[in-house]
């Protein structure tokens, strides 16, 4: 996707939140300093060519070069996957125990994509009892029976799936998800891909090691991007992403969505899991921010 007017404004105010957020100390001269060295780069650079996953690129770098950090976000990634493991054990058996266990494993990736672990409420997350109370009608878009009969086609054809995981934490609850399908669909290959390099807190392979993704499915590095850069990608990656053999892709979160959207990608599923968190989200799909979408693309 390249550059929609929404886009804009939200990108000087992703700056602002996360300098905010990572340095509370941080002063406004600092903050207003890096939101004009974005504006600068959407003056002088030809934005509206570039895709949307390079312009969140040179958001983040210029936080961390206002933070003199490589990884800003490290701590408190850590935090999100150390929170969420507490959670893997019961979450896991009560999957393992339910009527309906894909739907539950959809749910449980679903609900890790809009936990917000930074807020001062996540100690109070409920998060079996959101599981358990989890419906279909969470979603405002639903194409899950869509997405059960390409994992049926995909499993009795021995083809593989291609999962673009998306942030630190989530990444505990797309590991259950993850084993569910190896229980449903034993002779399907999960191959998941995390970012090359540290971006904000999306997952990379340090998250997927650590919370032993690794030791349950293949996991490749893509781009070091907030969202899918083909052009900048591993070789690795795109190998899968262009394999015949890969007949689905579930792509997780809005960056990978936003990355995806308006590609041609043809000879695959694609599905979008992922929650509405602004004004953009709300215009391409009738949503309102805070909407549960799983969709499958269009060709």
């Amino acid at each position: 996707m390249l550059l929609e007017p929404e886009c804009l404004g939200c990108l000087l105010n992703q700056i602002y939140h996360a300098l905010i957020l990572l340095k509370p100390t941080i002063s406004k001269d600092e903050i207003i300093e890096a939101q004009k060295k974005m504006m600068e780069f959407m003056t002088n650079a030809d934005v509206l060519k570039k895709p949307g996953p390079l312009i969140g690129k040179k958001a983040y770098q210029i936080i961390a070069d206002t933070l003199n950090e490589k990884d800003p976000y490290k701590t408190l990634k850590m935090e999100y996957n150390n929170i969420a493991m507490k959670y893997y054990k019961k979450a896991k058996e009560n999957i393992d125990n339910a009527e309906d266990p894909l739907f539950e494993a959809i749910a449980i990736a679903a609900i890790g994509n809009t936990i917000d672990f930074g807020a001062p409420h996540y100690h109070k997350m409920d998060l079996l009892n959101d599981l358990n109370n989890f419906t279909p009608d969470k979603f405002k878009i639903n194409d899950i029976p869509e997405f059960r009969k390409s994992l049926e086609n995909a499993n009795k054809n021995s083809n593989k799936i291609l999962i673009l995981l998306d942030n630190a934490g989530e990444i505990v609850f797309d590991k259950i998800f993850v084993e569910i399908l190896q229980n449903l669909y034993p002779t399907l290959e999960i191959i998941c891909a995390v970012r090359s390099k540290p971006i904000i807190n999306d997952v990379t392979m340090e998250d997927a090691e650590y919370i032993s993704l690794t030791k349950v499915a293949k996991v490749i590095e893509a781009s070091a991007t907030p969202g899918i850069e083909l052009s900048i990608a591993s070789d690795e990656f795109k190998s899968y992403f262009f394999d015949k053999e890969v007949s689905i892709i579930l792509s997780k979160g809005q960056g990978n969505f936003e990355s995806l959207y308006g590609m041609e990608i043809p000879h695959k599923d694609v599905y979008y899991l992922l929650k509405a968190k602004c004004t953009l989200m709300e215009r391409i799909f009738n949503a309102k921010v805070g909407d549960l979408i799983f969709k499958k693309k269009q060709p």
